[in-house]
Protein backbone atom coordinates (compact mmCIF):
# COMPACT_ATOMS: atom_id res chain seq x y z
CA UNK A 1 0.00 0.00 0.00
CA UNK A 2 1.53 3.23 -1.18
CA UNK A 3 0.91 6.98 0.80
CA UNK A 4 1.43 9.64 2.72
CA UNK A 5 2.81 8.35 6.54
CA UNK A 6 1.34 10.47 9.27
CA UNK A 7 0.86 10.08 13.04
CA UNK A 8 -3.09 9.80 14.08
CA UNK A 9 -2.32 12.27 16.72
CA UNK A 10 0.65 14.27 18.03
CA UNK A 11 1.78 13.12 21.76
CA UNK A 12 0.17 13.86 24.93
CA UNK A 13 0.92 12.81 28.66
CA UNK A 14 -1.53 10.23 28.86
CA UNK A 15 -4.47 10.63 32.11
CA UNK A 16 -3.85 8.42 35.01
CA UNK A 17 -7.26 7.53 34.86
CA UNK A 18 -7.14 6.42 31.14
CA UNK A 19 -3.86 4.20 32.13
CA UNK A 20 -6.08 2.71 35.46
CA UNK A 21 -8.81 1.59 32.95
CA UNK A 22 -6.50 -0.95 30.87
CA UNK A 23 -6.49 -4.04 32.57
CA UNK A 24 -2.81 -5.28 31.62
CA UNK A 25 -0.35 -2.86 33.57
CA UNK A 26 2.54 -4.10 31.03
CA UNK A 27 0.62 -3.06 28.31
CA UNK A 28 -1.28 -0.20 29.21
CA UNK A 29 1.21 2.80 27.60
CA UNK A 30 0.35 0.93 24.19
CA UNK A 31 -3.20 0.23 24.69
CA UNK A 32 -3.79 3.75 26.27
CA UNK A 33 -1.95 5.21 23.19
CA UNK A 34 -4.18 3.87 21.17
CA UNK A 35 -7.26 4.87 22.93
CA UNK A 36 -6.47 8.45 23.25
CA UNK A 37 -5.72 8.51 19.48
CA UNK A 38 -9.29 7.29 18.57
CA UNK A 39 -10.69 10.16 20.83
CA UNK A 40 -11.30 8.17 24.05
CA UNK A 41 -9.23 10.16 26.60
CA UNK A 42 -10.40 9.60 30.47
CA UNK A 43 -11.30 6.38 32.66
CA UNK A 44 -14.81 6.37 32.06
CA UNK A 45 -14.81 6.66 28.38
CA UNK A 46 -12.21 4.30 28.43
CA UNK A 47 -13.91 1.63 30.77
CA UNK A 48 -17.50 1.57 28.16
CA UNK A 49 -15.68 1.12 24.88
CA UNK A 50 -13.59 -1.48 26.44
CA UNK A 51 -15.94 -3.58 28.19
CA UNK A 52 -19.10 -3.02 25.53
CA UNK A 53 -22.47 -4.14 27.44
CA UNK A 54 -26.13 -5.36 26.56
CA UNK A 55 -27.17 -3.27 29.74
CA UNK A 56 -25.29 -0.43 29.81
CA UNK A 57 -24.34 0.01 25.62
CA UNK A 58 -27.59 0.19 23.76
CA UNK A 59 -29.67 3.37 24.71
CA UNK A 60 -33.45 2.98 25.41
CA UNK A 61 -35.49 1.88 21.49
CA UNK A 62 -37.98 4.82 22.98
CA UNK A 63 -36.04 7.48 21.49
CA UNK A 64 -36.22 6.46 17.94
CA UNK A 65 -38.62 7.90 16.63
CA UNK A 66 -41.89 6.01 15.23
CA UNK A 67 -40.49 3.50 17.10
CA UNK A 68 -43.51 3.10 19.57
CA UNK A 69 -45.98 3.60 17.37
CA UNK A 70 -44.52 0.60 14.80
CA UNK A 71 -44.29 -1.49 17.99
CA UNK A 72 -48.04 -0.87 18.93
CA UNK A 73 -49.06 -1.58 15.16
CA UNK A 74 -46.82 -4.97 14.76
CA UNK A 75 -48.74 -5.89 18.00
CA UNK A 76 -52.49 -5.08 17.43
CA UNK A 77 -51.26 -7.25 13.89
CA UNK A 78 -49.85 -10.56 15.53
CA UNK A 79 -53.15 -10.23 18.47
CA UNK A 80 -55.61 -9.83 15.02
CA UNK A 81 -53.51 -12.10 13.36
CA UNK A 82 -53.61 -9.76 10.22
CA UNK A 83 -50.89 -10.92 7.36
CA UNK A 84 -46.83 -9.29 7.80
CA UNK A 85 -44.80 -8.88 5.26
CA UNK A 86 -40.97 -8.38 5.24
CA UNK A 87 -39.43 -6.77 2.14
CA UNK A 88 -35.74 -6.72 2.72
CA UNK A 89 -33.24 -5.42 0.27
CA UNK A 90 -30.99 -7.12 -1.64
CA UNK A 91 -27.69 -6.73 0.11
CA UNK A 92 -25.90 -8.46 3.45
CA UNK A 93 -27.48 -5.67 5.78
CA UNK A 94 -30.92 -5.69 4.16
CA UNK A 95 -31.00 -9.73 4.15
CA UNK A 96 -29.79 -9.78 7.63
CA UNK A 97 -32.51 -7.11 8.89
CA UNK A 98 -35.31 -9.40 6.75
CA UNK A 99 -33.67 -12.66 8.24
CA UNK A 100 -34.00 -11.62 12.21
CA UNK A 101 -38.09 -9.81 11.16
CA UNK A 102 -38.99 -13.58 9.51
CA UNK A 103 -37.55 -15.12 12.31
CA UNK A 104 -38.82 -13.37 15.37
CA UNK A 105 -42.20 -13.30 13.34
CA UNK A 106 -42.19 -17.01 13.65
CA UNK A 107 -40.93 -17.27 16.77
CA UNK A 108 -44.21 -15.25 17.58
CA UNK A 109 -46.41 -17.69 15.85
CA UNK A 110 -47.10 -15.72 12.37
CA UNK A 111 -45.01 -16.85 9.35
CA UNK A 112 -45.42 -13.89 7.11
CA UNK A 113 -44.80 -13.20 3.39
CA UNK A 114 -41.38 -12.33 2.63
CA UNK A 115 -39.84 -10.25 -0.49
CA UNK A 116 -36.05 -9.84 -1.15
CA UNK A 117 -35.42 -7.03 -3.73
CA UNK A 118 -34.08 -8.04 -6.66
CA UNK A 119 -31.37 -6.19 -8.13
CA UNK A 120 -32.57 -6.25 -11.93
CA UNK A 121 -36.10 -6.44 -11.59
CA UNK A 122 -37.15 -4.44 -8.66
CA UNK A 123 -34.05 -2.25 -8.94
CA UNK A 124 -33.60 0.20 -6.43
CA UNK A 125 -35.74 0.92 -3.86
CA UNK A 126 -39.15 -0.21 -3.13
CA UNK A 127 -41.07 -1.63 -6.17
CA UNK A 128 -44.54 -0.79 -7.15
CA UNK A 129 -45.38 -3.69 -8.70
CA UNK A 130 -44.29 -5.73 -5.09
CA UNK A 131 -46.03 -3.49 -3.26
CA UNK A 132 -49.23 -4.38 -4.89
CA UNK A 133 -48.49 -8.37 -5.38
CA UNK A 134 -48.16 -8.17 -1.45
CA UNK A 135 -51.59 -6.32 -0.79
CA UNK A 136 -53.24 -9.36 -3.34
CA UNK A 137 -51.51 -11.98 -0.76
CA UNK A 138 -53.71 -9.97 2.04
CA UNK A 139 -50.93 -8.53 3.78
CA UNK A 140 -51.98 -5.29 6.09
CA UNK A 141 -48.48 -4.68 7.31
CA UNK A 142 -44.97 -4.38 5.51
CA UNK A 143 -41.98 -4.24 7.72
CA UNK A 144 -38.79 -3.41 5.29
CA UNK A 145 -35.47 -3.41 5.96
CA UNK A 146 -32.81 -1.28 4.18
CA UNK A 147 -35.05 0.66 2.05
CA UNK A 148 -37.93 3.07 1.68
CA UNK A 149 -36.77 6.27 3.33
CA UNK A 150 -36.50 7.75 -0.34
CA UNK A 151 -39.26 6.26 -1.94
CA UNK A 152 -41.93 8.95 -1.53
CA UNK A 153 -44.85 8.14 -4.35
CA UNK A 154 -44.50 4.17 -3.50
CA UNK A 155 -45.12 4.68 -0.17
CA UNK A 156 -48.06 7.22 -1.02
CA UNK A 157 -49.51 4.01 -3.43
CA UNK A 158 -49.33 1.81 -0.33
CA UNK A 159 -51.14 3.76 1.87
CA UNK A 160 -53.47 4.08 -0.85
CA UNK A 161 -53.75 0.77 -1.26
CA UNK A 162 -54.10 -0.02 2.41
CA UNK A 163 -50.96 -1.08 3.29
CA UNK A 164 -49.48 -0.08 6.67
CA UNK A 165 -45.94 0.25 5.81
CA UNK A 166 -43.15 0.35 8.40
CA UNK A 167 -39.63 1.61 6.67
CA UNK A 168 -36.36 0.19 9.03
CA UNK A 169 -33.63 2.03 7.22
CA UNK A 170 -30.70 3.90 7.80
CA UNK A 171 -30.10 6.29 3.90
CA UNK A 172 -30.03 9.38 4.09
CA UNK A 173 -33.83 11.27 4.21
CA UNK A 174 -35.21 13.53 1.37
CA UNK A 175 -36.08 16.82 2.16
CA UNK A 176 -39.72 15.53 2.24
CA UNK A 177 -40.71 13.31 4.71
CA UNK A 178 -42.38 9.76 3.00
CA UNK A 179 -45.29 8.85 3.91
CA UNK A 180 -44.84 5.85 6.01
CA UNK A 181 -47.03 4.62 8.87
CA UNK A 182 -43.75 4.46 10.55
CA UNK A 183 -40.44 5.45 9.44
CA UNK A 184 -37.18 4.12 11.74
CA UNK A 185 -34.34 6.27 10.50
CA UNK A 186 -31.83 7.58 13.01
CA UNK A 187 -31.04 10.00 10.10
CA UNK A 188 -34.22 11.50 9.54
CA UNK A 189 -34.84 15.37 10.90
CA UNK A 190 -35.80 14.84 14.52
CA UNK A 191 -35.26 11.82 15.86
CA UNK A 192 -33.85 11.86 19.32
CA UNK A 193 -31.52 8.81 19.07
CA UNK A 194 -28.38 10.30 19.91
CA UNK A 195 -26.44 7.51 17.36
CA UNK A 196 -26.84 8.17 13.53
CA UNK A 197 -24.36 5.46 12.06
CA UNK A 198 -26.51 1.97 12.79
CA UNK A 199 -26.94 -0.75 9.83
CA UNK A 200 -30.36 -1.13 8.62
CA UNK A 201 -29.49 -4.47 11.07
CA UNK A 202 -29.49 -2.40 13.60
CA UNK A 203 -32.14 -0.49 13.11
CA UNK A 204 -34.32 -3.68 12.90
CA UNK A 205 -32.73 -5.05 15.83
CA UNK A 206 -33.96 -1.80 18.10
CA UNK A 207 -37.70 -2.59 16.55
CA UNK A 208 -37.63 -6.06 17.71
CA UNK A 209 -36.70 -4.63 21.10
CA UNK A 210 -39.42 -2.48 21.43
CA UNK A 211 -41.81 -4.61 19.73
CA UNK A 212 -40.67 -7.06 22.52
CA UNK A 213 -41.41 -4.62 25.17
CA UNK A 214 -44.51 -3.91 23.87
CA UNK A 215 -46.10 -7.61 23.86
CA UNK A 216 -44.84 -7.97 27.51
CA UNK A 217 -46.67 -4.57 28.76
CA UNK A 218 -49.87 -6.94 27.17
CA UNK A 219 -49.01 -10.09 28.87
CA UNK A 220 -47.78 -11.82 26.14
CA UNK A 221 -45.60 -15.03 27.06
CA UNK A 222 -43.82 -16.51 26.28
CA UNK A 223 -41.26 -13.91 24.62
CA UNK A 224 -38.25 -14.61 22.50
CA UNK A 225 -34.88 -13.96 23.55
CA UNK A 226 -33.24 -11.14 21.34
CA UNK A 227 -29.69 -12.01 22.22
CA UNK A 228 -29.32 -14.99 19.91
CA UNK A 229 -30.41 -12.31 16.95
CA UNK A 230 -27.09 -10.96 17.61
CA UNK A 231 -25.24 -13.06 14.97
CA UNK A 232 -27.77 -11.81 12.18
CA UNK A 233 -27.14 -8.04 13.26
CA UNK A 234 -23.38 -8.52 13.49
CA UNK A 235 -23.63 -9.91 10.00
CA UNK A 236 -25.17 -6.83 8.45
CA UNK A 237 -23.23 -3.93 10.48
CA UNK A 238 -19.95 -5.55 9.70
CA UNK A 239 -21.21 -5.59 5.93
CA UNK A 240 -22.17 -2.43 5.66
CA UNK A 241 -18.94 -0.87 6.75
CA UNK A 242 -20.79 1.34 9.42
CA UNK A 243 -18.82 3.09 11.98
CA UNK A 244 -17.83 0.80 14.78
CA UNK A 245 -18.59 3.00 17.62
CA UNK A 246 -21.15 3.46 20.24
CA UNK A 247 -24.00 1.15 19.69
CA UNK A 248 -22.63 -0.96 17.06
CA UNK A 249 -19.33 -1.74 18.80
CA UNK A 250 -22.02 -3.22 21.51
CA UNK A 251 -24.03 -5.62 18.85
CA UNK A 252 -20.57 -6.27 16.97
CA UNK A 253 -19.02 -7.59 19.91
CA UNK A 254 -21.52 -9.52 21.47
CA UNK A 255 -23.11 -10.66 18.05
CA UNK A 256 -19.36 -12.20 17.24
CA UNK A 257 -19.60 -14.28 19.91
CA UNK A 258 -22.71 -15.27 19.16
CA UNK A 259 -21.93 -16.07 15.18
CA UNK A 260 -18.77 -18.19 16.94
CA UNK A 261 -21.26 -20.57 18.61
CA UNK A 262 -24.53 -20.38 16.29
CA UNK A 263 -26.71 -22.88 16.15
CA UNK A 264 -28.35 -21.70 12.31
CA UNK A 265 -27.97 -24.57 10.19
CA UNK A 266 -27.19 -21.80 7.22
CA UNK A 267 -24.42 -19.96 8.95
CA UNK A 268 -23.09 -23.01 10.22
CA UNK A 269 -22.91 -23.93 6.36
CA UNK A 270 -22.08 -20.49 5.44
CA UNK A 271 -18.85 -20.76 7.62
CA UNK A 272 -17.96 -24.19 6.72
CA UNK A 273 -17.84 -23.38 2.83
CA UNK A 274 -16.15 -20.12 2.98
CA UNK A 275 -13.31 -22.20 5.44
CA UNK A 276 -13.94 -19.25 8.48
CA UNK A 277 -12.36 -20.53 11.64
CA UNK A 278 -12.88 -18.08 13.66
CA UNK A 279 -16.02 -15.19 13.47
CA UNK A 280 -14.14 -11.91 13.37
CA UNK A 281 -15.18 -8.73 11.66
CA UNK A 282 -12.34 -9.74 9.24
CA UNK A 283 -14.11 -12.82 8.27
CA UNK A 284 -18.10 -11.41 7.75
CA UNK A 285 -15.70 -8.44 5.15
CA UNK A 286 -14.02 -11.00 3.29
CA UNK A 287 -15.67 -14.37 3.42
CA UNK A 288 -18.93 -14.34 4.78
CA UNK A 289 -20.40 -11.25 3.51
CA UNK A 290 -19.04 -11.80 -0.09
CA UNK A 291 -20.58 -15.21 -0.56
CA UNK A 292 -24.23 -13.70 0.76
CA UNK A 293 -23.94 -10.97 -1.31
CA UNK A 294 -22.92 -13.05 -4.19
CA UNK A 295 -26.78 -13.99 -4.29
CA UNK A 296 -27.81 -10.39 -4.45
CA UNK A 297 -25.15 -9.63 -7.20
CA UNK A 298 -25.72 -12.45 -9.69
CA UNK A 299 -28.63 -14.30 -9.37
CA UNK A 300 -31.15 -13.23 -6.17
CA UNK A 301 -30.88 -12.22 -2.56
CA UNK A 302 -33.41 -14.63 -1.96
CA UNK A 303 -31.03 -17.57 -1.69
CA UNK A 304 -29.31 -15.35 1.43
CA UNK A 305 -32.71 -15.02 3.50
CA UNK A 306 -33.34 -18.24 2.59
CA UNK A 307 -30.08 -19.29 4.26
CA UNK A 308 -30.20 -17.74 6.96
CA UNK A 309 -33.73 -18.25 8.09
CA UNK A 310 -33.94 -22.33 7.29
CA UNK A 311 -34.19 -24.84 10.10
CA UNK A 312 -32.64 -28.02 7.73
CA UNK A 313 -28.83 -28.67 7.73
CA UNK A 314 -28.92 -30.14 4.29
CA UNK A 315 -31.15 -27.67 3.03
CA UNK A 316 -28.44 -24.82 4.48
CA UNK A 317 -25.66 -27.02 2.67
CA UNK A 318 -27.64 -27.22 -0.51
CA UNK A 319 -27.75 -23.14 -0.85
CA UNK A 320 -24.12 -22.20 0.46
CA UNK A 321 -22.97 -24.79 -1.96
CA UNK A 322 -25.12 -22.47 -4.43
CA UNK A 323 -23.64 -18.98 -3.02
CA UNK A 324 -20.50 -20.66 -3.35
CA UNK A 325 -20.44 -21.03 -7.26
CA UNK A 326 -22.18 -17.23 -7.85
CA UNK A 327 -19.10 -16.11 -5.71
CA UNK A 328 -16.73 -17.68 -7.89
CA UNK A 329 -18.26 -16.63 -10.99
CA UNK A 330 -18.46 -12.98 -9.40
CA UNK A 331 -14.77 -12.99 -9.10
CA UNK A 332 -14.44 -13.49 -13.07
CA UNK A 333 -16.84 -10.97 -13.98
CA UNK A 334 -15.24 -8.87 -11.59
CA UNK A 335 -11.87 -9.59 -12.99
CA UNK A 336 -13.15 -8.79 -16.63
CA UNK A 337 -15.26 -5.73 -16.16
CA UNK A 338 -11.78 -4.41 -13.59
CA UNK A 339 -9.54 -4.80 -16.55
CA UNK A 340 -12.11 -2.86 -18.69
CA UNK A 341 -12.30 0.19 -16.41
CA UNK A 342 -8.80 -0.01 -15.46
CA UNK A 343 -7.82 1.24 -18.63
CA UNK A 344 -10.77 3.48 -19.32
CA UNK A 345 -9.14 5.23 -16.55
CA UNK A 346 -5.32 5.31 -17.84
CA UNK A 347 -6.92 6.09 -21.19
CA UNK A 348 -9.08 9.70 -20.73
CA UNK A 349 -9.20 10.22 -17.04
CA UNK A 350 -5.94 9.95 -15.16
CA UNK A 351 -5.68 13.10 -14.28
CA UNK A 352 -9.59 13.38 -13.63
CA UNK A 353 -10.54 14.53 -9.45
CA UNK A 354 -13.38 11.90 -9.83
CA UNK A 355 -13.90 8.89 -12.18
CA UNK A 356 -16.77 7.58 -14.67
CA UNK A 357 -16.92 4.54 -16.04
CA UNK A 358 -19.06 2.66 -17.85
CA UNK A 359 -19.63 -0.34 -19.90
CA UNK A 360 -22.02 -2.32 -22.37
CA UNK A 361 -22.91 -5.51 -21.01
CA UNK A 362 -20.99 -4.60 -17.57
CA UNK A 363 -22.76 -7.08 -15.01
CA UNK A 364 -24.60 -4.11 -12.90
CA UNK A 365 -24.48 -6.73 -9.48
CA UNK A 366 -20.65 -5.82 -9.68
CA UNK A 367 -19.95 -2.29 -10.70
CA UNK A 368 -20.01 -1.62 -7.10
CA UNK A 369 -17.31 -3.59 -6.16
CA UNK A 370 -15.67 -2.34 -9.29
CA UNK A 371 -16.16 1.37 -7.74
CA UNK A 372 -14.63 0.16 -5.24
CA UNK A 373 -11.45 -1.34 -6.45
CA UNK A 374 -11.28 1.85 -8.27
CA UNK A 375 -11.11 4.13 -5.44
CA UNK A 376 -8.58 1.52 -3.96
CA UNK A 377 -5.81 1.91 -6.58
CA UNK A 378 -6.58 5.60 -6.94
CA UNK A 379 -7.90 7.10 -4.06
CA UNK A 380 -10.53 9.46 -5.78
CA UNK A 381 -14.65 8.82 -5.76
CA UNK A 382 -15.60 6.46 -8.42
CA UNK A 383 -18.80 5.37 -10.38
CA UNK A 384 -18.71 2.50 -12.54
CA UNK A 385 -22.28 2.14 -14.74
CA UNK A 386 -23.45 -0.95 -16.58
CA UNK A 387 -25.02 -0.26 -19.57
CA UNK A 388 -27.93 -2.01 -21.18
CA UNK A 389 -29.41 -0.32 -24.56
CA UNK A 390 -30.06 3.47 -23.75
CA UNK A 391 -30.26 3.30 -19.93
CA UNK A 392 -27.53 2.69 -17.28
CA UNK A 393 -27.78 1.27 -13.21
CA UNK A 394 -24.58 2.65 -11.68
CA UNK A 395 -23.03 2.28 -8.30
CA UNK A 396 -20.26 5.12 -6.95
CA UNK A 397 -18.39 4.41 -3.75
CA UNK A 398 -15.35 7.18 -2.15
CA UNK A 399 -13.07 7.59 0.02
CA UNK A 400 -12.81 9.10 3.38
CA UNK A 401 -13.36 12.80 3.15
CA UNK A 402 -15.54 12.91 -0.41
CA UNK A 403 -19.37 13.28 0.85
CA UNK A 404 -20.64 10.96 -2.21
CA UNK A 405 -24.34 11.58 -2.06
CA UNK A 406 -24.01 15.31 -1.43
CA UNK A 407 -21.68 14.83 -5.21
CA UNK A 408 -24.21 13.05 -6.84
CA UNK A 409 -27.13 15.65 -5.45
CA UNK A 410 -25.30 18.02 -7.59
CA UNK A 411 -25.71 16.31 -10.30
CA UNK A 412 -29.40 15.26 -9.99
CA UNK A 413 -30.92 16.59 -13.22
CA UNK A 414 -28.64 14.27 -15.15
CA UNK A 415 -29.30 11.22 -12.93
CA UNK A 416 -32.97 9.50 -13.35
CA UNK A 417 -33.09 8.59 -9.51
CA UNK A 418 -30.33 8.20 -7.17
CA UNK A 419 -29.93 7.54 -2.97
CA UNK A 420 -27.14 5.77 -0.59
CA UNK A 421 -24.57 7.07 1.77
CA UNK A 422 -21.87 9.00 2.26
CA UNK A 423 -19.17 6.99 0.61
CA UNK A 424 -21.87 4.72 -1.52
CA UNK A 425 -24.47 4.92 -3.31
CA UNK A 426 -26.27 3.89 -6.42
CA UNK A 427 -28.18 5.29 -9.39
CA UNK A 428 -29.77 5.03 -13.05
CA UNK A 429 -28.79 7.77 -15.74
CA UNK A 430 -29.14 7.64 -19.42
CA UNK A 431 -26.45 6.32 -21.84
CA UNK A 432 -26.37 9.74 -23.67
CA UNK A 433 -26.10 11.74 -20.40
CA UNK A 434 -22.93 10.01 -19.58
CA UNK A 435 -20.17 12.45 -20.59
CA UNK A 436 -22.67 14.95 -19.04
CA UNK A 437 -22.42 13.12 -15.74
CA UNK A 438 -18.70 12.94 -15.73
CA UNK A 439 -18.21 16.46 -16.20
CA UNK A 440 -20.32 17.73 -13.56
CA UNK A 441 -19.54 14.90 -10.92
CA UNK A 442 -15.98 15.76 -11.19
CA UNK A 443 -16.93 19.33 -10.87
CA UNK A 444 -19.02 18.77 -7.61
CA UNK A 445 -16.21 16.77 -6.30
CA UNK A 446 -13.60 18.87 -6.60
CA UNK A 447 -15.53 21.82 -5.68
CA UNK A 448 -17.08 20.09 -2.11
CA UNK A 449 -13.23 19.17 -1.21
CA UNK A 450 -10.18 18.70 -3.19
CA UNK A 451 -8.86 15.46 -2.13
CA UNK A 452 -5.01 14.19 -2.34
CA UNK A 453 -4.60 11.34 -4.59
CA UNK A 454 -2.63 9.95 -2.42
CA UNK A 455 -3.99 7.58 0.49
CA UNK A 456 -2.96 8.27 4.24
CA UNK A 457 -1.20 5.52 6.02
CA UNK A 458 -1.98 6.81 9.65
CA UNK A 459 0.19 5.79 12.42
CA UNK A 460 -0.47 5.32 15.94
CA UNK A 461 3.56 5.19 17.51
CA UNK A 462 6.64 3.52 17.13
CA UNK A 463 7.05 0.11 18.37
CA UNK A 464 10.76 -2.19 17.77
CA UNK A 465 10.04 -5.59 16.58
CA UNK A 466 11.68 -6.87 20.04
CA UNK A 467 8.00 -5.35 21.48
CA UNK A 468 5.69 -7.41 19.38
CA UNK A 469 5.06 -10.57 21.70
CA UNK A 470 2.14 -12.83 21.91
CA UNK A 471 1.02 -10.84 25.35
CA UNK A 472 1.05 -7.33 24.12
CA UNK A 473 -1.31 -9.01 20.93
CA UNK A 474 -3.36 -10.71 23.81
CA UNK A 475 -3.87 -6.92 25.22
CA UNK A 476 -4.64 -4.90 21.91
CA UNK A 477 -7.05 -7.40 21.34
CA UNK A 478 -9.24 -6.13 23.78
CA UNK A 479 -9.50 -2.78 21.36
CA UNK A 480 -11.50 -5.49 18.61
CA UNK A 481 -13.76 -5.28 16.88
CA UNK A 482 -12.12 -3.00 14.84
CA UNK A 483 -13.72 -1.70 11.39
CA UNK A 484 -14.46 1.86 10.40
CA UNK A 485 -14.33 4.55 13.35
CA UNK A 486 -12.24 2.38 15.06
CA UNK A 487 -9.22 1.06 13.13
CA UNK A 488 -6.94 -1.67 13.55
CA UNK A 489 -3.70 -0.22 15.52
CA UNK A 490 -1.04 0.59 13.35
CA UNK A 491 2.96 0.81 14.63
CA UNK A 492 6.21 1.86 12.43
CA UNK A 493 9.07 -0.02 13.06
CA UNK A 494 12.62 1.88 11.58
CA UNK A 495 15.61 -0.09 9.58
CA UNK A 496 14.33 -3.30 10.11
CA UNK A 497 16.36 -6.17 8.36
CA UNK A 498 14.30 -8.42 6.05
CA UNK A 499 15.81 -12.01 6.17
CA UNK A 500 13.25 -13.94 3.79
CA UNK A 501 11.18 -13.29 0.87
CA UNK A 502 8.17 -15.16 -0.60
CA UNK A 503 4.97 -15.24 -2.71
CA UNK A 504 1.79 -16.75 -1.80
CA UNK A 505 -2.02 -16.72 -2.65
CA UNK A 506 -3.29 -16.00 -5.89
CA UNK A 507 -0.34 -15.64 -8.53
CA UNK A 508 -2.79 -12.36 -10.03
CA UNK A 509 -2.22 -10.65 -6.88
CA UNK A 510 0.17 -12.40 -4.91
CA UNK A 511 0.73 -11.58 -1.11
CA UNK A 512 4.45 -11.14 0.43
CA UNK A 513 5.26 -13.75 3.03
CA UNK A 514 8.38 -12.30 4.86
CA UNK A 515 11.04 -13.22 7.90
CA UNK A 516 11.89 -9.52 9.48
CA UNK A 517 14.18 -9.20 12.04
CA UNK A 518 15.11 -6.40 14.54
CA UNK A 519 16.71 -6.12 18.09
CA UNK A 520 17.28 -9.56 18.13
CA UNK A 521 14.10 -11.00 17.14
CA UNK A 522 12.47 -12.76 13.59
CA UNK A 523 9.13 -12.33 13.39
CA UNK A 524 6.78 -14.06 10.50
CA UNK A 525 5.57 -11.15 8.37
CA UNK A 526 2.34 -10.85 5.72
CA UNK A 527 1.47 -7.94 3.27
CA UNK A 528 -1.94 -9.03 2.06
CA UNK A 529 -1.63 -7.92 -2.07
CA UNK A 530 1.62 -6.83 -1.80
CA UNK A 531 3.91 -9.34 -3.66
CA UNK A 532 4.13 -6.86 -6.78
CA UNK A 533 6.84 -4.72 -4.45
CA UNK A 534 10.43 -5.47 -5.00
CA UNK A 535 11.64 -6.99 -1.54
CA UNK A 536 14.31 -8.74 -1.65
CA UNK A 537 16.24 -10.89 1.23
CA UNK A 538 18.73 -8.40 2.85
CA UNK A 539 16.85 -5.27 2.52
CA UNK A 540 16.67 -2.86 5.15
CA UNK A 541 13.28 -1.39 5.41
CA UNK A 542 10.75 0.98 7.64
CA UNK A 543 7.91 -1.06 7.91
CA UNK A 544 4.45 -0.14 9.16
CA UNK A 545 2.88 -3.08 10.93
CA UNK A 546 -0.51 -4.45 13.23
CA UNK A 547 0.65 -7.11 15.13
CA UNK A 548 -2.04 -9.81 15.46
CA UNK A 549 -2.36 -13.36 16.85
CA UNK A 550 -3.23 -16.07 14.04
CA UNK A 551 -5.39 -18.80 14.22
CA UNK A 552 -5.83 -21.45 12.17
CA UNK A 553 -7.55 -24.91 13.11
CA UNK A 554 -6.53 -24.57 16.81
CA UNK A 555 -2.71 -23.42 16.33
CA UNK A 556 -1.67 -19.72 17.33
CA UNK A 557 1.03 -18.31 15.75
CA UNK A 558 2.52 -14.69 16.56
CA UNK A 559 2.94 -12.54 13.37
CA UNK A 560 2.72 -9.10 11.81
CA UNK A 561 0.30 -7.65 9.14
CA UNK A 562 2.59 -5.04 7.11
CA UNK A 563 0.40 -1.76 6.09
CA UNK A 564 2.98 -0.34 4.03
CA UNK A 565 6.93 -0.47 4.01
CA UNK A 566 9.70 1.40 2.14
CA UNK A 567 13.69 1.60 2.17
CA UNK A 568 15.06 2.81 5.47
CA UNK A 569 17.35 5.45 3.71
CA UNK A 570 14.22 6.79 2.09
CA UNK A 571 13.53 10.30 2.98
CA UNK A 572 11.67 10.82 6.14
CA UNK A 573 7.58 11.36 5.84
CA UNK A 574 6.82 11.08 9.77
CA UNK A 575 8.25 13.55 11.20
CA UNK A 576 10.15 12.96 15.02
CA UNK A 577 9.19 15.53 16.88
CA UNK A 578 5.35 15.15 16.29
CA UNK A 579 5.25 11.99 18.56
CA UNK A 580 7.68 10.67 21.30
CA UNK A 581 9.89 7.70 20.15
CA UNK A 582 10.57 6.43 23.33
CA UNK A 583 9.68 2.69 24.50
CA UNK A 584 5.78 2.12 25.10
CA UNK A 585 6.39 -0.78 27.27
CA UNK A 586 8.46 -1.01 30.53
Amino acid sequence: MEGQWAWRSVDAPLPADLLAAVADARCAPVVARLLWNRGIRDGEAAHAFLRPTLARGLRAPQLMQDLERAAVRLADALARRERIAVYGDYDVDGMSGAAALVLFLRELGTDPLLHVAHRARDGYGLSVAVLRRLRAEGARVVVTADLGTANVAELTLARELGLDVIVCDHHHSPAVRPPAYALLNPLQPGCRFPFKGLAAAGVVFYLLMGLRAELRARGHAPLPDLRPYLDLVALGTVADVVPLREENRVLVAHGLRVLERTARPGLRALKEAALVDRATVRAIGFRLGPRLNAGGRLADARLGVDLLTTESPERAHALAAELELHNAARREVEERMLAEAMAAVEAEQRDAPALVVAGEGWHQGVVGIVAARLVDRFHRPALAVALAGEEGCGSGRSPEGVHLLAALAACADVLERFGGHRQAAGFVVRAERLPELRRRFAAAVDREQPTSRVPRIDIDAELSLAAVTPRLAEALAVLEPHGRGNPEPRFLARDVSVEGVRLVGDPARPHLRLRLRQDGRTLRAIGFGMGSRPVHAGDRVDVVFTPRLDRWQGVERLEVEVVALRAASAPDQVQPSEISAEALIP
